[in-house]
């Protein structure tokens, strides 16, 4: 007797279990959820399922299923095909990237939902393709508005753990059933069983009713050997019993379930045309009946599932290495040359090395990791790496591994890579590429330069080998941490002289590497190329992110800002989504420097979530820091202190020293929001120093216009103009934007009376209609002057100028400070409060985006939520704002800032 042929029947010991999933069910309408049923294999996690699934429809929600087999890996997003396949839906056949693939997703889901509430079970999630599993995965945890659950099975092995734990969806574990539900069962499915026989079988099968089952039809059959082997893990001996099954049946029914057993695909016509193969005698689908009898499979004439996963690990096991290998081999005979599956299936029955299945697994591999299954491709370069032939090209192989292990966020395979690679024979210029990149990902090295030795070389080397376009590739990808290692003048020369020698024109890939590299050497360069480079019509979304990082490493937050607005808006449409959250966490910082605080933190907001979802943990920890300082903008120092200890901490774990300057930066403006001018000197002092962890060569200019202010309030002018005079050659030199708005306000606050106002007034006749909140400085401490010499008249003009600019920035701090200078000066004034200010971020954002005239699904797509989340939101936002439609709503989102009452 077999589990897998007995009657259905109701299930036992499950109460607990099933009143949680028909809570979850029967709450759909009003808003839908997820939850993945964790446990052992048999421990009757799809039995729960079945049971969920039956109520639903049984209540007339649509049901949509899928179940994993272990090699559809290999297929990215064969699993959503598969459970879509009856809906005559798909996520715009899979396009855009991961990200844009579940986004679609969950729209279609959504749209599907708005009449009749979707259920999507998902068995064996555990094996389902990883890029099928993170768009669920990503739909699970956005249903909180919509009529959709989803339910899924999972193993509770190592592996399937960390799927879980990295999806972020609530899990029920499935215990053992109890000791009264077990013999319980036991009696309703062998009831004949003698006293002694079932002791044992309930003290074999331990509360697994899967193992209870097949053991009760072993005793039965007086076939007890299993039951004696305790010694063995309870899967093993149930695949045992599985396997014992199978031997005993036809050699072509063997055949065809071992070709099954190991292919990704269930059609039976493929699997008899490779069976065929592997026998050397034609197999007709027939040959399955045998197997069917035998409770093992269940078929329909196109296609043959196992009826329990355990089966075909048992065939697998069973069949030994060399058997394996054919089946692998009779497969790819049997594929054609176009689909990628057949190489798979060539690299699995390989014995040697091979260089052109490795060269055309690498082929597949690369392209694997375009549709977005990246943990397949990682599995597939390394095999390549193995059956190369060429040690040098082996050890490359598997460096390219490793830098696709680092982005996948998996360690174990990284560090494995990593010591593989040390032990190969590399050439001298991936020896250097193995040894830049241990350092970043291994030892989290971003400091010192003396690791930069070679950078030129290594620059020339490539060029030299793979051309100029590769080698720039690889320049851009390593600019970005020459920014953060503080390289001295002779280092960065070395380096600009071999840019200047590759063959290539002087784009927006190059012009970033220059300004990230040497933003004081060519800072004049860059900042003229861009101006016309931004102008371009040609210039596509990547492109201007390119230019809006380059802006920033050259201090022209003013232009970087518009750019990154430009981009994120090609981005959200096409991606790529990874880049998008880079481009927001860039579009962060520029409104932090220019305090422009409801932009920044909206955008902080977002590029956190999106930095998150993409896995990519460097840009949480800055926007963590980023968005510190934009809450001290705020006023919110409390919030700003508690995220600055945060990316505090995680910079120091990564051994990313001078980016401990953007916290650094952060605290000085708490403390210069809650009017600690000495601390706000203290902490801002630090990133000027060399001698300070947290010194930084270029991010002292951004932060000289806090560090100023906290001098002028604190009485510390001979320090600033100090300062002042040790980076005055390095902005001219440059050509700093931010470096000579801070110059002109340091000039003018640390002049003496006599030329006090002169300078005064030079540094606000200059050009900074694109610094509002340094004008606004500016004219605060103009004003603030103009009071203490008893010029109140005069003083009030500026002084109201800066509270309004203050207030229409959010940044509340500077506003009631101006506002009690203007009340000092003797005009009676009070701050009208801001309604959007008590809206959370999100809101925010999703108000700003109808005030834009976009629809609901037009900012569901844009903020990767459903449209009716959007709603949700927006019921929440009227009452908030004291309004009723969506034209009141757009009317005050547009309305002038900073109303004060006199």
């Amino acid at each position: 007797m077999s589990i897998l042929t007995v009657t259905p029947h109701a299930l036992v010991g499950r109460d607990a279990e099933l009143r949680e999933l028909f809570a979850l069910l029967h709450g759909v309408k009003e808003g839908g959820g997820a939850l993945v049923l964790s446990g052992a294999a048999g421990v009757g996690k799809s039995a729960l399922l079945g049971a969920a699934t039956a109520d639903a429809t049984a209540r007339g929600t649509r049901v949509l299923t899928v179940t994993g087999v272990p090699a559809e890996g290999q297929v990215p997003y064969e699993g959503l095909r598969r459970l879509l396949s009856g809906t005559g839906l798909a996520p715009a056949d899979f396009e855009g990237g991961p990200l844009g693939t579940a986004i679609s997703l969950l729209h279609l889901l959504s749209a599907l939902a708005v009449d009749t509430p979707v259920v999507l079970a998902v068995e064996d999630a555990h094996w389902l393709d990883e890029p099928s599993w993170e768009a669920l995965a990503f739909v699970g945890r956005r249903l909180r508005s919509d009529a959709v659950v989803l339910l899924a099975t999972l193993r509770d092995d190592a592996d399937a753990q960390a799927r879980l734990a990295a999806s972020g969806l609530p899990a029920l574990t499935v215990p053992p059933l109890t000791g009264q539900a077990a013999a319980e069962l036991l009696a309703r499915v062998a009831p004949d069983l003698g006293v002694a026989l079932r002791a044992r079988v309930l003290a074999e099968a331990a509360g697994n009713p899967l193992a209870l089952i097949e053991f009760a039809g072993l005793a039965s059959r007086q076939d007890q050997e299993l039951l004696a082997s305790s010694r063995l893990p309870l899967t093993e001996r149930l695949e045992r019993a599985f396997a014992q099954a199978l031997a005993v049946l036809p050699e072509g029914t063997r055949i065809l379930a071992l070709v099954a057993a190991v292919n990704e695909d269930d059609a039976i016509e493929e699997n008899t045309r490779a069976a065929s193969l592997l026998a050397g005698a034609p197999i007709e689908a027939a040959a399955l009946d045998p197997a069917i009898r035998a409770g093992l499979v269940v078929a329909d004439g196109v296609r043959v599932r196992f009826r329990h996963p355990l089966i075909r690990s048992a065939i697998v096991q069973a069949a030994g290495a060399d058997r394996l290998r054919d089946a692998h081999a009779a497969l790819a005979a049997a594929l054609p040359d176009d689909d990628d599956r057949r190489i798979w299936h060539r690299a699995a029955a390989a014995t040697s090395h091979d260089d052109d299945i490795a060269a055309s697994l690498a082929d597949a591999a690369m392209r694997a990791n375009a549709r977005g299954a990246s943990g397949l491709a990682l599995e597939a370069l390394e095999r390549a790496a193995y059956l190369s032939a060429d040690p040098a090209r082996r050890g490359a192989r598997l460096i390219d591994a490793a830098i696709m292990a680092f982005e996948l966020g998996d360690r174990a395979a990284l560090e494995r890579l990593l010591a593989r690679a040390e032990d190969a024979d590399l050439a001298p210029i991936d020896r250097s590429r193995l040894t830049d990149f241990r350092d970043i990902t291994l030892h989290f090295v971003w400091t010192g330069v003396d690791r930069h030795s070679d950078y030129a070389a290594t620059i020339d080397e490539i060029s030299a080998r793979d051309g100029s376009a590769i080698a720039l590739r690889w320049l851009h990808m390593r600019s970005l941490r020459w920014f953060f290692s503080n390289p001295p003048r002779d280092a960065r020369a070395l380096v600009l002289a071999a840019i200047d020698r590759l063959d290539v024109p002087d784009e927006p890939q190059i012009i970033a590497s220059l300004a990230l590299i040497g933003p004081v050497e060519r800072g004049r360069h860059i900042l003229a190329r861009l101006d016309a480079l931004s102008k371009a019509s040609w210039v596509s979304p990547r492109n201007l992110h390119l230019l809006g990082t380059t802006a920033l490493a050259v201090g022209a937050f003013t232009l970087g800002a518009r750019l990154h607005a430009e981009a994120i808006a090609g981005m959200r449409a096409r991606g790529p989504f990874g880049s998008l959250a880079q481009a927001l966490v860039e579009q962060a910082t520029s409104a932090a420097r220019l305090a422009d605080t409801r932009l920044g933190i909206v955008a902080a907001t977002e590029a956190r979530a999106l930095a998150v979802e993409t896995r990519q943990p460097q840009w949480v920890f800055t926007v963590d820091a980023v968005s510190a300082e934009i809450h001290a903008l705020r006023g919110d120092t409390s919030t700003a202190r508690d995220l600055a200890a945060q990316a505090e901490r995680a910079f120091l774990s990564a051994g990313a020293h001078p980016m401990l300057a953007l916290v650094q930066l952060a605290r000085g403006a708490a403390e210069l929001a809650d009017g600690s001018y000495d601390a706000a000197w203290d902490a801002l002092r630090p990133i000027f120093d060399p001698s300070e962890i947290s010194y930084h060569q270029y991010m002292r200019l951004w932060a000289l216009p806090h560090l100023a202010e906290a001098a002028l309030l604190s009485g510390r002018h001979e320090d600033l103009r100090a300062v002042a005079g040790e980076l005055a050659p390095i902005i001219e030199e440059s050509g700093s934007p931010i470096g000579h708005v801070a110059l002109a306000y340091v000039r003018a606050v640390t002049a003496p009376d006599q030329t006090a106002e002169e300078l005064f007034t030079r540094a606000l006749r200059e050009d900074l209609v694109g610094w509002p909140f340094e004008r606004a400085r500016l004219r605060l401490a103009w004003g603030a002057w103009l009071r203490r010499r008893r010029r109140a008249a005069e003083a009030r003009a500026p002084l109201r100028a800066a509270a309004e600019a203050f207030d229409a920035l959010g940044a509340v701090p500077w506003a009631e400070r101006a506002l009690r200078e203007l009340r000092a000066s003797g005009e009676r004034i009070r701050r009208k409060h801001d309604a959007r200010d008590r809206l959370t971020a999100q809101e925010l954002q999703i108000a700003q985006l109808v005030a834009d005239g976009l629809t609901n699904r037009d900012i569901g797509q844009r903020l990767f939520v459903s449209p009716r989340t959007v709603s949700t939101h927006l019921s929440r936002v009227f009452p908030k704002l004291g309004i009723t439609t969506r034209g009141e709503l757009s009317r005050l989102m547009t309305a002038r800032d900073g109303d004060y009452i006199i």
